[in-house]
C-alpha cells in the first residue's frame, strides 16, 4: 500500500484553495501629511541617540448620536455620517438570557428561520430584492444587521423589518433547517475546537444560561411550535435598540422607525429574575476531552471575568490582556509560537458581557507537546501576575492600541457599537471621547494590579481536547488534577492509556498478522504490482488520487482535478522526479537513496527492517500496536483484525511540525489481497473521504514508471 506522505500536501493545498482563507492583520500607518512633516523636520543629533517621545493620546471627536424612543420601548440611535452614500443599521435586543433546558436549539433554529419569508414577502422574493439592491442583510434570534446604499436604505429597512416582525415559519423550511443544524453538529463532533468550546461553555458557565449547549437529541425533539414560542417570548421591543449610522437624516429615520416598527407590540416582561452566578473552581484543574483521532490538541484556560466596560479598571485590563495574549507580540504568542514553534497562534481575552462572561486563553498545538503547552501557558499567566511588565512593552502596547483605535473610528460599525455600548452599559456620554486619555494614563503598577485582581490562574479550568495517551501523563507529572468529560461536557471514564506491550510481541509478529489479514503470505508474494484510483468531491470539484506501485521499489503517485495535475511523483527504481503545479524537479541523491530502500507495492512489509514497536494504543474501543518508522510516521495495526486502520505522518509546514492523520477503512479484496476501499484524510476542518473507484494487481510494467 502506497504511503501518502508525498501527495498529502498537494491534497491539503487543493482543499485549502477550495475552502478559501482569511487573514486579519493589524498595524500602524503614517499619513501623507505626517510623512511630509517628517521630511521637513531638521535632523538633530539627539534623534539618533534618543528614543523619540511617544505622542500624547489623540483627541477623539465622537459623533453625537440623536436618540429617541418609540411608545413600545424601542430605542432608536442615529449617527449621521455623510462622507459616503452608505448606511449601516442594526437591531439588537438586550434581553437577559434565559434557560431553555431541553428546548435549547430553539434559538439556533430561530436564527436559521428568520429571513425565510414573512406574511407579506416570500423567502425567494426577499432574497431577490436584497440582491437587486446590492445590500447585505443578516438576521438572527437577537436582531439583524443591514448594510446598503443610502438611496435604497428605506426599502431595505422596510423589507427587513417585515421579515422579523411578521415571520412565516413553514414546516418545510423548519424541517430543512433542523436537518441542516443536525448535520452540522454531527460534523463538528470530530472537531477538537468544537468539542473544547462546548465543554468550556457547559463547565465554566455552569447553571448560567450561557452554559447550555445545543445537542443533536435536543434538535431532534424540538417542534416548530417551540420555535414560535421562543420567538414570541424573546423578540420584543421592550429592551431593543435600532442603531442607524451613515448617510441618513435623523428626522427621516424617526419616520421610518415609526412606520416600520411602531406596530411592534410591547410584551409584559420582568427583568428582575436573578441569573445564577458563574463559579470558579476552588483549585485549578484540567478538564480533559479524550479524542484519540485528534490531529491536534485544543487548549483553553478559562475562569469567570469580572471586568465590565463601566468599571474604572477596564482600560487597565485591556492593556494587561494585550500584553498577555491580546496582541501578536504578547507573552503567550511570542512564547508558544515564536520561541517554541508549537502553534500558529495563542490568544487571550476578557469577556465584558454584563450578564456574565469569561476570561479565556487558548491555543491549538500538536499532540506531542500539548502537556508542555499547558505548563507554558500557565507560566505566562502567572508571569504577568507576579512580575512587573517592561515599561517599553507597556508603551508599545499603548501606542499600538491608540493607533488601531483611531483607525477603527473610521468604520461606521465602530461608531454604531460605541453608541450602543453607551446606552446598554450605562456609560458616560463622553466615555469614548476620553477613552484614549485613560489608556495613556495606565502605569506599570496598574498592569500588575489589574492582573492580580482579574486573573485567577489558581482557580482556572484548563479545558483540553486531544489524545489523552500523549498528554495526560505529562499533565499529571506537572501536578495537575485531571478529570475526564465527553464531547458534550458530561463526566466520562478515564480512557485506556499507557498499556504495556506484551513482552513476546515483535514488529515481525505484527506485520505477519497484517499479511495474514490482507490475504496471506502466498498471495502477498504473488502480488508484484498494485494500481489504484481513489476519488472524492470537494466544493463541487472531483479530485482523483492515483497510485501505481511495483516490486521491488517502483512508484508513481498523482493527484489531479478537472484534468489538471496538481502533483506527480515518479521513481523507476534508479532515478525519479516530482512535479508540483507544473514545476518539475529531479530527485536529489538523498531522495533516490530513500526511495531505493522503500518496499513496493506493499510498503508495510518494509517496517520489519525500518520500524520500531512503540506502544499499545486505544481509540474507538479498539487496541492497536503502534509501529514507528524511521521518518517518524506512526502506523496503527488493529490488535484484533491485524489490519492497518490509521497512519499519523509528521511533516513540517513553514518550519512547524504538523501531524496528519489518515484512516484506512472498509478493506476490499482486489486480485487476492485486501486494500482499503475508503481513505479518510482528517484536515482539522472536515474529513476528506476518498473512495476506491478502480484497482488492479499484477498489470503494471517497468515502462509505466516514466
Amino acid at each position: 500500500m502506497k504511503r501518502l506522505a508525498y501527495i498529502l500536501p498537494a491534497i491539503l493545498l487543493l482543499f485549502n484553495m477550495s475552502c478559501g482563507s482569511t487573514q486579519q492583520t493589524t498595524g500602524q500607518t503614517e499619513t501623507a501629511k505626517d510623512l511630509s512633516k517628517n521630511q521637513t523636520k531638521p535632523m538633530q543629533t539627539e534623534d539618533i541617540n534618543q528614543m523619540p517621545q511617544p505622542d500624547p493620546a489623540p483627541a477623539i471627536k465622537f459623533k453625537k448620536p440623536k436618540v429617541f424612543k418609540l411608545d413600545n420601548g424601542l430605542t432608536v440611535i442615529v449617527v449621521e455620517n455623510h462622507k459616503l452614500p452608505r448606511v449601516n443599521a442594526g437591531l439588537r435586543i438586550d434581553n437577559p438570557p434565559i434557560r431553555l433546558r431541553d428546548k435549547k436549539g430553539s434559538d439556533d433554529l430561530l436564527s436559521a428561520l428568520l429571513g425565510s419569508g414573512s406574511e407579506n414577502v416570500s423567502k425567494d422574493e426577499f432574497n431577490r430584492k436584497i440582491d437587486f439592491y446590492g445590500a447585505y442583510v443578516n438576521l438572527y434570534d437577537g436582531g439583524f444587521s443591514v448594510n446598503s446604499l443610502s438611496k435604497f436604505f428605506p426599502e431595505i429597512l422596510k423589507l427587513t423589518a417585515d421579515q422579523v416582525l411578521h415571520p412565516k415559519f413553514s414546516k418545510e423550511e423548519f424541517k430543512k433547517q433542523q436537518e441542516k443544524l443536525i448535520e452540522g453538529l454531527k460534523t463538528s463532533e470530530k472537531s477538537t475546537p468544537a468539542a473544547a468550546n462546548r465543554v468550556m461553555k457547559k463547565l465554566a458557565y455552569g447553571q448560567h444560561p450561557y452554559g447550555e449547549i445545543t445537542t443533536i437529541d435536543n434538535l431532534k425533539k424540538i417542534q416548530l411550535a417551540d420555535v414560535n414560542q421562543y420567538y414570541q417570548k424573546t423578540f420584543t421591543p421592550n429592551h431593543a435598540y435600532l442603531i442607524v449610522v451613515g448617510d441618513v437624516k435623523s428626522g427621516e429615520v424617526k419616520k421610518m422607525a415609526k412606520a416600520y416598527f411602531g406596530s411592534w407590540a410591547k410584551a409584559p416582561q420582568s427583568r428582575g429574575v436573578a441569573l445564577p452566578a458563574i463559579q470558579n473552581v476552588p483549585a485549578t484543574e484540567v478538564d480533559f476531552v479524550h479524542m484519540p483521532n485528534a490531529a491536534q490538541t485544543e487548549i483553553k484556560v478559562v475562569h469567570r471575568s469580572d471586568i465590565r466596560k463601566n468599571n474604572p479598571d477596564y482600560q487597565k485590563v485591556l492593556l494587561m490582556n494585550s500584553i498577555l495574549g491580546g496582541d501578536f507580540n504578547s507573552y503567550l504568542n511570542m512564547t508558544l509560537r515564536e520561541k517554541h514553534g508549537w502553534t500558529y497562534g495563542a490568544r487571550s481575552s476578557f469577556g465584558t458581557n454584563k450578564y456574565g462572561s469569561l476570561f479565556k486563553a487558548s491555543t491549538s498545538v500538536r499532540n506531542a507537546v500539548a502537556d508542555s503547552a499547558v505548563v507554558v501557558t500557565m507560566a505566562q499567566i502567572n508571569k504577568i501576575v507576579n512580575e512587573k511588565v517592561d515599561p517599553k512593552v507597556l508603551e508599545n502596547n499603548k501606542q499600538k492600541y491608540m493607533g488601531n483605535f483611531v483607525l477603527q473610528m473610521e468604520k461606521p460599525a465602530t461608531i454604531a457599537n460605541q453608541a450602543y455600548d453607551i446606552y446598554v452599559n450605562n456609560l458616560p456620554a463622553d466615555y469614548y471621547e476620553t477613552f484614549l486619555q485613560k489608556i495613556d494614563a495606565v502605569t506599570v503598577d496598574d498592569i500588575q494590579n489589574a492582573a492580580r485582581k482579574y486573573l485567577h490562574p489558581d482557580k482556572a479550568r484548563i479545558i483540553v481536547a486531544g489524545n489523552a495517551a500523549t498528554t495526560v501523563p505529562g499533565l499529571k507529572k506537572a501536578g495537575y488534577s485531571v478529570k475526564f468529560f465527553d464531547k458534550y461536557g458530561n463526566p466520562a471514564q478515564a480512557p485506556k492509556m499507557n498499556q504495556k506491550l506484551p513482552q513476546d510481541v515483535t514488529v515481525q509478529m505484527v506485520i505477519d498478522h497484517y499479511i495474514s489479514a490482507i490475504g496471506g503470505t502466498k498471495q502477498v508474494m504473488k502480488t508484484q504490482s498494485i494500481e489504484s484510483v481513489y476519488e472524492t468531491k470537494m466544493q463541487g470539484m472531483t479530485l482523483q488520487m492515483t497510485s501505481k506501485a511495483m516490486a521491488p521499489n517502483k512508484i508513481l503517485s498523482q493527484t489531479e482535478a478537472g484534468g489538471m495535475v496538481f502533483s506527480k511523483e515518479v521513481f523507476d527504481g534508479q532515478n525519479g522526479y516530482k512535479i508540483i503545479r507544473g514545476q518539475k524537479k529531479d530527485f536529489t541523491p538523498e531522495e533516490v537513496k530513500e526511495y531505493q530502500n522503500k518496499v513496493q507495492p506493499i510498503t508495510e512489509l518494509g517496517l520489519v527492517k525500518t520500524g520500531k514497536l512503540s506502544r499499545m494504543d486505544n481509540y474507538d474501543g479498539n487496541d492497536y500496536y503502534v509501529i514507528v518508522d524511521k521518518d517518524g510516521t506512526e502506523h496503527f495495526f488493529n490488535a484484533k483484525t491485524g489490519l492497518k486502520d490509521k497512519e499519523l505522518s509528521h511533516r513540517k509546514v513553514q518550519g512547524r511540525e504538523m501531524v496528519q492523520p489518515v484512516y484506512f477503512k472498509a478493506y476490499k479484496e482486489v486480485g487476492g489481497i485486501k486494500i482499503p476501499s475508503k481513505i479518510v484524510i482528517a484536515t482539522g476542518v472536515q474529513d476528506i473521504e476518498f473512495n476506491l473507484i478502480d484497482a488492479k494487481t499484477n498489470t503494471l510494467k517497468p515502462e509505466d514508471f516514466k
